[in-house]
């Protein structure tokens, strides 16, 4: 018998060879009944909707094919079961979500199971295991929980899980709702919400592609996401085979699978006994240039002092002038050599944080040295911003698209202070060539200013004008003669409804360091480096007072 078994066998295999099946086909094939082979072979082509954004999990890539982890879980799948799997597109994920629920596909590859959408969803076992973080920009808070957030402005994006799991769960957190990863991102790095929940994998990913800097795990929670197949509840056939077909993987095809789309870490360097040596070393060196820096410049400024009075004005602009060349050189240098000890005393003072108790002394100690250590990073970077070459992305832009999106990042920030927005947009603007990026940075900085100016239930109004300057125009008119007569400009206009600038100050506020918030709330660089920007696009930047009440900020743009 068993003789005839192993005939059996092979005459089976050399029929699934001849008509061309695949020997995984064959394999998998050789354990359904004949119920499960006949749906298999009345449905050849089953359909599939996906998130075209969730990378590296699944998304469509620039060939406009399906791609990622969940793309590789469908080829062998595919080849398992003998079918053709078909892409239904979809906008997002909660479009792809629909497009299963009203039948214009049949599944969907890659989500994760949750009481509503097991309503109209039957799902696997799960089969894809993403851990869930808590992304953020504070350095004041040493330790997070879940607890943590309940006082906090938490970005999730709309339709994920995680917006459902938090709601239900924790439903006294703020929740900022986005569209896409990439907008609560950005959104947690401007600030606009204190912190980001959602999957390790692909938060890490897109901070990686957007190059934002200023991010970091601050919790891996225990509520990871558990992904699974999900099928239209009147296919239950599919539904078995889709779980028969996924057991068959084995742990060497998922591990290849993981290993091909998340990149590990290496070690930190602080586990290196040599590193932690020349980290403290090099902390006690650099406490020593700090310290002779703070010499350095008090003795510079008893010497600036001493000065006569009929001198002071001459030293004045050549102190200007020597400060702007002293912090392009001093950025340079700090590039080189400053920042990378300091990234190095960084991770020697998190090495002493886990050593030492946190009941003595000595984690006072550190933490002070940690909050320097930010307090340095912090200037250094706004340094860097200020004095580099900036180099511009320069396409074709639309200005009110810019504006639209910039008021979108800080839409919470206006909601959570009662600040209305009145847009007066010109529906006639010409493009122009810019750098979108780094123009929304400008108008975020503008924006941000305005809410904290205003405090509570203020009025922000973002106008855009296409206009020619007047070959009659006045000095003023003219914007001191930086644009010839008859030139054709876009003009940008951001009015806030706070208390506005001191009259004595007005001619300060784009000045490096120069900064009205209260110390330690600010480097005063931002509206320097704003100013910046705009100069790199050939146009102009003023700040003046409203006679209503208020302060202005205009742009003005060359349309070349």
């Amino acid at each position: 018998m068993k003789y005839l078994s192993f005939l059996s066998f092979l005459s089976l295999g050399a029929i699934f060879f001849a008509i061309g099946v695949s020997a995984d086909e064959a394999t998998f094939r050789a354990t359904l009944n004949s119920d499960e082979i006949a749906w298999l072979s009345k449905h050849p082509v089953i359909r599939f909707s996906c998130d075209p954004d969730f990378t590296p999990v699944e998304f469509i890539d620039d060939q406009g094919q399906y791609a990622g982890m969940g793309a590789e879980y469908l080829t062998l799948l595919a080849n398992r079961l003998g079918v053709r799997f078909e892409k239904v597109a979809a906008a997002d994920f909660y479009e792809a979500l629909k497009n299963v629920r009203e039948g214009r596909a049949d599944f969907l590859p890659v989500i994760v199971e949750t009481p509503q959408r097991a309503e109209y969803l039957k799902f696997t076992s799960p089969y894809l295991n993403l851990p869930t973080a808590v992304i953020t920009a504070r350095k004041d808070i040493d330790k997070w929980s879940i607890d943590t957030l309940r006082t906090m402005k938490v970005a999730v994006v709309h339709g994920f899980y995680t917006e459902e799991w938090l709601s239900h769960k924790y439903p006294e957190i703020e929740l900022v709702q986005t569209p896409d990863i990439q907008t609560a991102l950005l959104a947690t790095s401007f600030g606009v919400a204190d912190a980001m929940v959602g999957a390790l994998a692909t938060t890490s990913y897109f901070t990686g592609k957007m190059n934002i800097t200023n991010l970091r795990v601050a919790l891996q929670i225990q509520q990871n996401s558990n992904n699974s197949m999900a099928i239209r509840k009147d296919w239950p056939m599919f539904h078995q085979l889709l779980n028969k077909a996924l057991a068959t993987i084995s742990v060497e095809e998922k591990q290849a699978i993981s290993n091909h789309w998340i990149r590990l870490e290496p070690p930190p360097l602080w586990k290196n006994p040599t590193v932690r040596i020349v980290a403290l070393s090099i902390l006690v060196a650099l406490l020593g240039i700090i310290l002779a820096i703070l010499a350095w410049n008090r003795t510079l400024a008893k010497m600036v002092r001493s000065r006569t009075k009929a001198l002071e004005e001459a030293h004045l602009r050549l102190m200007q002038s020597a400060k702007l060349e002293s912090v392009g050189r001093l950025a340079a240098g700090v590039a080189h050599e400053v920042k990378n000890p300091l990234a190095i005393i960084q991770m020697g003072v998190d090495y002493l944080s886990a050593e030492v108790s946190s009941e003595g002394e000595a984690s006072l100690v550190i933490k002070d040295m940690d909050d320097a250590v930010q307090r340095a990073d912090g200037v250094i970077k706004g340094l860097l911003d200020f004095s580099r070459e900036k180099k511009l992305a320069m396409r074709r832009t639309d200005l009110n698209e810019v504006l639209r999106d910039s008021l979108k990042l800080v839409h919470y920030e206006l909601n959570h202070h009662n600040i209305t927005v009145e847009e007066a947009l010109d529906t006639d603007l010409p493009a122009i060539n810019a750098d979108p990026d780094k123009l929304k940075q400008v108008f975020i900085n503008l924006f941000m200013n305005a809410i904290q100016a205003m405090g509570r239930d203020g009025k922000l109004k973002v106008t855009s004008q296409f206009k020619r300057i007047k070959k009659s125009a006045t000095h003023e008119e003219n914007w001191n003669g930086k644009f010839a007569p008859g030139s054709q400009v876009i003009v940008i206009t951001v009015q806030d409804t706070g208390p506005g600038i001191d009259p004595a100050k007005v001619n300060n506020v784009f000045d490096p360091f120069f900064t009205t918030k209260p110390v330690g709330q600010g480097t005063g660089l931002g509206l320097s480096v704003s100013r910046t920007i705009v100069e790199l696009h050939g146009g102009s930047i003023r700040l003046r007072n409203r006679g209503e009440g208020g302060a202005s900020v205009d742009l003005m743009f060359k349309i070349e």
